[in-house]
């Protein structure tokens, strides 16, 4: 990749993160929203990098991990779809150690809704990797993949920072994990599938 794409990634990626922190300290000013919309704002400015990259560099589908071969696909499913299954275990174990019995239910308190988080969890995932990570792999030329995953994770976090230090830092862990993922089978989707499990389930048992 030339210089000048590289630096055109970059200023994007710069331009987006600084007008949501501008966006969102600006809003607050002159009215209190819930964090829901910030969340929503976070990918309508995603929607705008992305198509901001598709104008002024060469994107490709297959290395954004959006267009797989089958194989890949099923391989990237079964790795998300264990990576989900080891983390409600996970929760499972550690609510029957905090409480004298395993409490769920469907119903989510909060900004998170049952029917919604199936889309936005992918969408989102699109937006992190298909966008993020792609982007500071095209800026490090594809020499410094683990580099680039950090940069996006810390990215990645940056934009939950309305929701306070604590979600930035767990929305960096689990971009870390995703990124690995990624890096693995080069799809977003099973991604996807262990993005919905870590951001979905533990409301269901009362994180």
């Amino acid at each position: 990749m030339s210089e000048k794409y590289a630096t055109r990634t970059l200023t994007l990626l710069t331009v987006t993160l600084t007008l949501y922190l501008l966006l969102w300290q600006g809003l607050t000013l002159f009215v209190e929203l819930p964090v829901y919309y910030y969340g929503r704002l976070i990918e309508v400015l995603g929607l705008g990098l992305f198509a901001a990259l598709a104008l002024v560099t060469p994107m490709k589908f297959e290395d954004m991990g959006i267009l797989v071969p089958k194989k890949t696909l099923f391989r990237s499913l079964a790795l998300g779809g264990a990576v989900a299954l080891a983390f409600v275990v996970s929760l499972v174990l550690l609510r029957a150690v905090l409480g004298p019995a395993i409490a769920f239910s469907w119903h989510i308190r909060g900004d998170i809704s049952r029917a919604t988080y199936f889309i936005v969890a992918p969408f989102q995932e699109i937006l992190a990797k298909s966008a993020m990570l792609y982007s500071y792999e095209l800026v490090f030329e594809g020499l410094h993949p683990r580099l680039a995953n950090v940069m996006s994770a810390l990215t990645f976090g940056a934009f939950h920072v309305v929701y306070g230090l604590k979600m930035m830092l767990l929305a960096a862990a689990l971009s870390l994990v995703t990124g690995m993922m990624f890096h693995r089978e080069r799809c977003v989707w099973g991604c996807a599938v262990a993005h919905f499990a870590c951001g979905f389930f533990p409301a269901c048992f009362g994180f």
